[in-house]
């Protein structure tokens, strides 16, 4: 299935991304989990919240691995993400945003997590693309070819987050 039919699709995508958070090299912070499940070799946890909007573990999981397909085929395959934990969580998280902003996603390089806010799983590719690179890829430089993918790709359009010039 191509990534722009996901959209439609996508359980819990409410809104698109207002930009995504720098990786973190603090631990990632505490969550409840209700749910468990794996999504791309990776173990795959959702927030009590996530599952009263109605979401299942398996379900946010053929999403995110739509997602993670599209990446794969076009970027590279990322191994080390099976020893990652992806967390979907209720609430857009916060910390160490701007006033007004929230985090989309955020790497937590320490812990090996992910946190994804529910209403934005299409930031997926973009958190997997830093387990791709590594800790130093989160100041972004050098992403401009990966934003025009996501756009082209109908995934996000993060080119002005990215820094990158306009089209």
């Amino acid at each position: 299935m191509p990534v722009r039919a996901l959209a439609p699709l996508a359980l819990l995508a409410l809104a698109a991304a207002c930009g995504q958070g720098e990786g973190s090299a603090a631990d990632a912070p505490p969550r409840d989990i209700a749910a468990w499940c794996s999504a791309g070799g990776a173990r795959l946890g959702l927030e009590p919240g996530v599952l009263a909007a109605g979401a299942s573990c398996d379900a946010v999981a053929a999403t995110l691995s739509e997602y993670l397909g599209a990446y794969e085929a076009d970027w590279q395959k990322v191994p080390a993400l099976s020893e990652w934990t992806i967390r979907i969580v209720a609430e857009r998280p916060t910390q160490g945003a701007q006033p007004g902003n929230f985090f989309a996603g955020e790497t937590f390089w320490s812990s090996r997590t992910i946190d994804i806010y529910q209403g934005s799983l299409n930031v997926f590719p973009h958190e997997v693309h830093h387990v791709a690179l590594g800790p130093s890829s989160d100041s972004h430089q050098g992403w401009c070819p990966f934003g025009d993918w996501e756009a082209r790709e109908g995934i996000l359009e993060e080119l002005s987050y990215l820094g990158c010039p306009a089209r």
